[in-house]
C-alpha cells in the first residue's frame, strides 16, 4: 500500500507511456476512497477496460464510482473524469469573462459578447490548437476541481513524460499568449499598418505568432484585433487564473509520483527525470516501479536454454534495479509492484492493485 503526505490534497502521475501510469492513478483513487477519503481522479485516455471498470465516458462530465467494499463510516467516495479537452478550454474563457463581470458590472462581458468571442475565427483556431494540447487542458481541469474544495484529494493521469515539461510550462505559455503589453498590440494594429509583424517581432512575440500561424487570409489582421478587443476587459483575470495554476504546480499540497519499469531504459529516463523535477523545484516524493518479477529470488535447476536465458535475463534486470534503487532512495520513496493490472474488470481488481504496492526498505 502506498502512503501519501498528511497534507497533500492533488496527487500528479508523471511517466512514459505504457508503464500502467493511469491503472496506478486508479487504484490509488479506489484505495485512498476505501481509506474514507472523497476521491476524484481525472483521466485522459482510459482503456476501454478501464473505463467500463469505473464506468466513465469521455465527456469532462463527472461521475460517482460504486465501490462495492466497505469504507470507514461510509465516508469514502469515488469519482472520476475523462478530460474533454475542447470543453476544457471552453470553460477557461468562460471563467474569466465571468469574473471580469463580477469584477467590474459596467464593463464586463456580456452574454452577447462572449458569444462573439466564441464564434471569431481567431479563438476557434485558437482554442483548436490549445484545446488540442493535453498538458494545458489536463491542467486547467486540475485546478478547476482542486479550487472547487469538494474533494478531499484529486489525482491526475498526466501525458507520457516526453510531454511532461509542456504541462508544467503550460502556465508560461497561456500567460505569454494573453500578455498586456502584446493584446495592446493587438488592439491597436489595422490592416493597413506596415512593418506591424516586425514590430511584433521586435518586441518578443514570436511564440505568440507560432500559435497563431495556423490562421492566415486576408482577414487575418481584422480578426486579429477583433479577439483581442473582446478579451481586453478580462485581461486580468486570465493573469489571476493562470498564475494560480503554477502555485497549484508548486504548492507543498501537490504531490507527484514518478511510475516507471524495471527495463533499463524507462528506469534511466525515470532518474533524469525526478532529478530535472526536484531541480525545478515541484515535489516528487515517490517512484513507482511496476512489473517487478516475484519469482527472481526462487531457485530452480531446468534443462531449458530459453528458460535460463530468460531467467538470467531478469536477474541482470534486477541488478541494475539495485543500483537504481540506491540512487533513487536518497531523496524519494520508492515502491515496487509485481504488476498494474491493465486488465482490471472491477474495483475490487483495482484496490489488489493499492494492496500489493511494497516500500523498498
Amino acid at each position: 500500500m502506498i502512503n501519501k503526505l498528511p497534507q497533500t490534497k492533488t496527487i500528479i502521475c508523471i511517466g512514459t507511456g505504457g508503464v500502467g501510469k493511469t491503472t496506478l492513478a486508479a487504484s490509488m483513487a479506489v484505495g485512498w476512497a476505501q481509506q474514507g477519503l472523497k476521491v476524484l481522479v481525472l483521466t485522459i485516455d482510459p482503456s476501454q477496460r478501464l473505463a467500463q471498470t469505473l464506468g466513465i465516458r469521455a465527456d469532462g462530465e463527472l461521475h460517482r464510482v460504486q465501490l462495492d467494499l466497505p469504507t470507514p463510516s461510509n465516508q469514502g467516495e469515488l469519482w472520476s473524469c475523462v478530460i474533454n479537452h475542447k470543453k476544457a478550454f471552453e470553460t477557461f474563457i468562460k471563467t474569466a469573462a465571468q469574473k471580469s463581470k463580477h469584477a467590474n458590472t459596467t464593463t464586463g462581458t456580456s452574454e452577447a459578447e462572449l458569444e462573439k468571442l466564441l464564434n471569431n475565427r481567431l479563438y476557434q483556431q485558437l482554442s483548436g490548437k490549445l484545446s488540442g494540447s493535453q498538458e494545458f487542458t489536463s491542467l486547467i481541469t486540475l485546478y478547476q476541481h482542486v479550487s472547487s474544495e469538494k474533494f478531499d484529494l484529486v489525482i491526475l493521469d498526466t501525458p507520457p513524460s516526453q510531454h511532461t515539461w509542456n504541462f508544467l510550462k503550460a502556465p508560461e505559455k497561456i500567460a505569454l499568449l494573453f500578455n498586456e503589453g502584446v493584446t495592446q498590440w493587438f488592439r491597436d494594429i489595422s490592416s493597413h499598418q506596415v512593418g506591424f509583424l516586425q514590430k511584433v517581432m521586435n518586441i518578443g512575440a514570436t511564440q505568440v505568432l507560432k500559435i497563431l500561424e495556423t490562421l492566415t487570409g486576408s482577414e487575418f489582421m481584422k480578426e486579429l484585433s477583433a479577439f483581442f478587443k473582446a478579451i481586453q476587459n478580462w485581461q486580468s483575470p486570465l493573469e489571476t487564473y493562470v498564475m494560480n495554476c503554477h502555485r497549484l504546480l508548486v504548492s507543498p499540497q501537490t504531490e507527484f509520483i514518478l511510475v516507471t519499469t524495471l527495463d533499463p531504459s524507462r528506469l534511466n529516463e525515470a532518474y533524469k527525470l525526478s532529478r530535472e523535477i526536484k531541480t525545478q523545484g515541484y515535489q516528487l516524493t515517490t517512484v513507482v516501479i511496476n512489473r517487478v518479477p516475484n519469482w527472481l529470488a526462487v531457485k530452480f535447476s531446468t534443462d531449458s536454454q530459453r528458460l535460463n536465458e530468460l531467467t538470467s535475463y531478469y536477474r541482470d534486470l534486477e541488478k541494475n534495479l539495485q543500483k537504481r534503487l540506491t540512487q533513487f532512495k536518497t531523496q524519494l520513496k520508492v515502491y515496487k509492484c509485481f504488476d498494474l493490472r491493465q486488465n482490471s474488470e472491477d474495483v475490487r481488481s483495482l484496490q489488489k492493485n493499492f494492496d500489493q504496492l511494497q516500500l523498498v526498505e
